[in-house]
């Protein structure tokens, strides 16, 4: 017998989830709690459980910044002399740990390690090629890091601004597609690309770019699609010679606590002139502010951090015997990826960022079906419900097609659809009792750092060695050519052989070996747990006012609620599921499925109608 998800009951739930009311679920907004309200009535409806206690919301806390609880200070100490350095030169990191330390001052590089040289014919790895904290004695030392990594802009900047160029994309090319007006698009995508090319070009000068988001021979057709965009970009950045860095390279965890370890008290942070996009943000060199309003921040730092201005920097210190200025310094680092630390001769430098956390409170939404005979045996199906706002909350931009003006981001593709699918799946299985107990979790926080799941993940309201498996679903709304991409793959053996017995429904289906690190599923890999993540491609209207109930392909989202149900009943009902260890290297991957050929298991070419999927026995 096949089963299928009720596509009226879909679309109405993506059509609740997706409302202007909810003002795109944004989950430092008031809104989340009617969207959260929304899916415990639901689950209370079919009669599941809440999981902990009488209530279907779990409470997590997230931080969103902090409060000097103490004057904050930075002080240049030469001999029994201390200089303040003016608080418009300085600011303490949000992430900061709360401390006041003193000592001499050690300019340290990117605080970066290269990965691993590969041994030739399967020796073991060759030593690392580049360290700037090797040879440095950093014990009782303040360290003075650059940001980012060598060559390299900070990710999350570049990602930015590669959707504010998509959404200013769109907002361009709409009237110009309303009047078919070839040339103008033609032109509008010369512009668009060539500053995108610009940017990358400053980072990756030996680049190939000249096949990046090429022309359609129909002009009209043409759009800013991410993702294909990104593929390029990340294995160009793989060809780049010399030492290899990895993705975790530029942030400041990262070189805080590579900095710690090494017996550093505390970090003084700068933006080096050459790792901006463009000259106005070089220019403003701006802080990130103490308190956010659209995101959140993660724990705190294991030492007291403060973040000095380059300009500052540059007329401040001087490092080693050739006195050299820092973005001096940076620049021989970028171009010849070779180390350049060294001391502050006679410099020591006291810092106070004496701070207290300010947080809040956003709900998970946890629902659980006892199993029977196994029931003592946990799968968790796993969808996030929070989306990125409104203008003027949260991380959504408008978008224009000519009077109009959108401002709400709805999210139904991101993540409405996967929600409403979690919420049919309940309905099977309440119907339908399996072995396993089968715990539906709803994440909120996803979109500002997958922080409902890590909350879940570290502590669960149930024993995590019970957990057999976890299934995510995230963005499954939007089919099109490319199909459907199923990863996590390399994370049990037992999912190749479930999933060809499943089938693909007559879908194109992409099975990655890795586990993107963008969705929940995650935290739960880390947690040596099997994962899969069902997921059907970002799209123009990723993250963009666009995104609404009427543009899902539902007939597309049936077809892979069926596949999606094969594999979660098989595991509900029984099947062994092993965890497998993750290769050399990691199974963790920071790209998207299929954005690494060196990760495709494997691609099916689909029918040309999505069909039902058979049961998995």
């Amino acid at each position: 017998m096949t089963w299928a998800p009720d596509r009226a009951r879909l679309q109405a739930d993506i059509a609740a989830l997706a409302r202007d009311e909810l003002r795109g679920r944004f989950t430092l907004s008031p809104e989340l709690a009617a969207a959260a309200e929304y899916l415990a009535q639901r689950h209370r409806t079919l009669g599941l459980e809440p999981v902990a206690g009488d209530s279907f919301l779990a409470d997590f806390s997230i931080s969103v910044g902090v409060r000097p609880s103490q004057p904050v200070s930075l002080q240049l100490v030469r001999g029994e002399r201390a200089t303040a350095i003016a608080a418009t030169d300085f600011s303490i990191s949000p992430q900061t740990a709360s401390g006041a330390v003193q000592g001499p001052a050690v300019f340290v590089g990117y605080a970066a390690a290269s990965e691993p040289t590969p041994g030739a014919d399967g020796d073991a790895p060759e030593a690392r090629v580049y360290d700037d904290l090797a040879g440095l004695d950093l014990k009782g030392k303040i360290a003075v890091v650059l940001l980012d990594a060598p060559g390299r802009p900070d990710t999350m900047t570049f990602f930015r601004r590669l959707q504010r160029e998509a959404s200013e994309f769109a907002a361009e090319a709409a009237p110009l597609k309303e009047k078919g007006d070839a040339a103008g698009l033609r032109a509008l995508h010369e512009r668009t690309r060539g500053r995108v090319i610009a940017i990358l070009q400053r980072f990756m000068p030996e680049a190939d770019l000249k096949d990046m988001w090429p022309l359609p021979a129909d002009p009209l057709t043409v759009e800013f699609d991410l993702q294909s965009l990104v593929g390029p970009v990340m294995r160009e950045a793989g060809k780049r010679k010399g030492p290899q860095f990895g993705a975790g390279a530029g942030s400041l965890r990262t070189k805080v606590e590579r900095l710690a370890k090494a017996g550093a008290v505390g970090v003084v942070a700068v933006r080096g002139p050459r790792s901006f996009l463009d000259a106005e943000e070089r220019e403003a060199d701006a802080f990130a502010p103490l308190q956010r309003e659209d995101g959140a921040l993660g724990e705190a730092y294991a030492l007291p951090v403060v973040q000095l201005k380059w300009k500052a920097a540059d007329r401040l210190l001087r490092v080693g015997k050739g006195k050299q200025k820092i973005s001096a310094l940076q620049e021989a680092i970028d171009t010849k990826l070779e180390p350049r630390s060294a001391e502050l001769p006679g410099v020591a430098l006291k810092l106070s960022a004496v701070v207290e956390p300010v947080q809040v409170r956003a709900p998970n939404v946890l629902a659980k079906i006892s199993g029977s005979d196994l029931g003592d045996e946990i799968v968790v199906l796993g969808a996030h419900y929070d989306h990125i706002g409104a203008v003027g909350k949260g991380e959504c931009g408008e978008s224009r097609k000519g009077d109009a003006v959108d401002v709400i981001c709805n999210g139904a593709d991101d993540n409405a659809s996967g929600t409403a699918m979690l919420l049919e799946l309940a309905r099977h299985f309440s119907q339908q009792r399996p072995r396993r107990t089968v715990v539906f979790a709803h994440f909120a926080g996803e979109e500002l750092g997958l922080l409902g799941s890590k909350a879940l993940a570290d502590k669960p309201p149930f024993a995590l060695d019970k957990v057999v498996a976890m299934v995510n679903l995230d963005m499954i709304g939007r089919l099109g050519p490319k199909g459907l991409a199923i990863g996590g793959i390399v994370s049990s053996d037992a999912w190749m052989p479930l999933l060809d017995r499943v089938g693909t429904a007559g879908l194109s289906v992409l099975y990655e070996a890795s586990v993107a690190t963008r969705s929940d599923h995650a935290n739960f890999y880390k947690k040596k747990l099997p994962v899969l993540f069902f997921f059907t491609g970002t799209h123009a209207d990723y993250h963009r006012p666009g995104d609404h109930a009427d543009k899902i392909n539902y007939d597309g989202l049936v077809a892979i609620g069926t596949l999606v149900h094969g594999v979660t009943r098989a595991v509900a009902d029984g099947l062994p599921v092993p965890y497998k260890a993750p290769p050399e290297g990691g199974g963790l991957a920071p790209g998207l499925p299929g954005s690494n050929p060196d990760t495709v298991v494997k691609r099916v070419q689909g029918t040309s109608a999505p069909v039902t999927a058979p049961a998995a026995e």
